[in-house]
């Protein structure tokens, strides 16, 4: 997906991991409470921290949903490399806004507001020691229209940015309109790549992060579209990599691809070394 066409005959046909265990490669870290399905869950998670804290490498919180989660492992991976020490905090079907979850399950409003008040309020008694906040979430399941949601993000954004906190906005991954496993067990990775995929047009959705970080001193807008879709298609497998678990989600593998493109990125910002 590199902006230079890069052809590596190697990759012809391969697919991993393929489509029977795909649905199985999400992010999971044993012994550590990085997130919680539980969409009436309202606590903080626990431990969910790698790397060292050093001198002159930022600590950054990554906070959101279940898309938040699938983009973890190429921060953890930041990490083990040394560029940053990292915490998580991320919950189902709740991302950081105070905007309403657009869900058919009304149910699920009322736990994701007593989580994000504490939430909130978790990383304002940490913000002296957090560098970079990260933000991603699932977009069309935050309500509203561009400027209630614009207003509604930057309203919890802010107290932390006059804390000194940076904000780093990621824009959310392309939604498919089937299942992709069933799909590339029909067509394979050659073909699937293109059946399985999607259109930009369909795939991509107005991305409230994106936008309210582009009107948001100190917020940064991390656009990673290009690395999901180009020339107006969102491909179901890339470099050999089967890219999505579900029609939402991304796999494990390329979250972890997607690491030496978010370290240059954060060099590019200055937020690295």
């Amino acid at each position: 997906m590199a902006r230079k066409r890069c052809h590596n005959r190697a990759l012809k046909g391969r697919l991993t991991p393929k489509p029977h265990a795909a649905r199985r490669d999400t992010a999971r870290f044993p012994g550590k409470q990085c997130y919680r399905s539980n969409v009436r869950q309202t606590k903080m998670n626990r431990g969910c921290t790698f790397g060292k804290r050093a001198r002159g490498r930022p600590h950054v919180v990554v906070v959101g949903d279940s898309h938040a989660r699938a983009l973890l492992p190429a921060f953890v991976a930041m990490a083990q490399a040394g560029h940053l020490s990292l915490e998580a905090q991320m919950r189902a079907s709740c991302s950081w806004t105070t905007s309403n979850v657009k869900h058919p399950d009304k149910t699920r409003i009322g736990p994701c507001k007593t989580y994000r008040k504490n939430l909130q309020r978790w990383l304002l008694r940490r913000a002296s020691s957090i560098d970079i906040i990260v933000t991603t979430g699932y977009i069309r399941q935050i309500d509203g229209g561009a400027s209630s949601q614009v207003r509604k993000m930057r309203g919890v954004w802010r107290p932390l940015i006059k804390r000194g906190v940076r904000i780093v906005a990621v824009s959310d991954n392309p939604r498919l309109t089937r299942d992709p496993q069933s799909c590339l067990r029909k067509h394979g990775a050659r073909k699937g790549a293109r059946k399985c995929g999607v259109s930009t047009s369909t795939g991509l959705a107005r991305d409230p992060f994106l936008l309210t970080a582009k009107k948001t001193r100190r917020a940064t807008a991390l656009d990673l579209r290009s690395r999901f879709c180009r020339k107006g298609f969102c491909p179901a497998v890339v470099g050999g990599v089967n890219v999505y678990r579900d029609t939402t989600h991304i796999t494990v593998t390329y979250s972890k691809t997607l690491a030496p493109v978010l370290t240059a990125r954060f060099r590019a910002m200055r937020l690295i070394r």
